[in-house]
């Protein structure tokens, strides 16, 4: 009975192989981490990224977009210091925001879908933001950014390996979105 229990605790504490790289699959052709599924070899804490990754998935989509060139993993392991209970459920919504907020970047924050849909009516046209959501599945992270002055947004890693997938909020909320509170962060120009 006690060598279960240890082998059950060993299993649930320890920590993933380090792998030093990321399959160039899961990336998209413009260089946006769009495939968390893949990163099966890669650890985040005490799990692996492609179980509760999204957060970094999203923090680095979010540089990317900004044209920092910090790689993907060095986003994982500096985000790891800020995981809660060893990353047993992932990145915790302020973390993200932490994370980029002392990298020097400003936000507004909605917590509703209407007060999202307000904040991108009043954001300018070229813009990004991360939005913490609940689908039918668990919880989920997913960097969004507008190129162009239009409604349509390019989801990133919302939908594993979807190169581009562009949506309205709207339709987003109607897809994907289960619960209806959110967490939607929009950078500030």
């Amino acid at each position: 009975m006690k060598q279960k229990y240890a082998d059950f605790v060993r299993r649930l504490f320890s920590r993933p192989v380090r792998m030093n790289q990321i399959a160039p699959e899961a990336y998209s052709r413009d260089g946006y981490l769009i495939n968390q599924g893949l990163l099966t070899g890669v650890s985040f804490g005490r799990r692996l990224a492609s179980e509760t990754g999204c957060g970094f998935i999203a923090c680095y989509n979010f540089l990317h977009f900004m044209g920092e060139k910090t790689p993907a993993l060095k986003v994982a392991r500096q985000m790891e210091r800020l995981l809660l209970w060893g990353g047993m459920i992932g990145s915790h919504p302020l973390a993200v925001w932490w994370y980029l907020h002392r990298r020097g970047y400003r936000f507004r924050a909605a917590f509703t879908r209407r007060g999202t849909k307000r904040l991108l009516r009043r954001s300018p046209g070229r813009t990004a933001g991360i939005i913490a959501y609940r689908h039918r599945k668990g919880a989920h992270f997913a960097a969004f950014i507008r190129e162009d002055g239009g409604e349509r947004l390019r989801f990133l890693n919302a939908v594993y390996g979807a190169e581009d997938d562009r949506q309205t909020m709207q339709e987003f909320f109607d897809k994907r979105v289960s619960f209806p509170l959110c967490m939607t962060i929009l950078w500030r120009d």
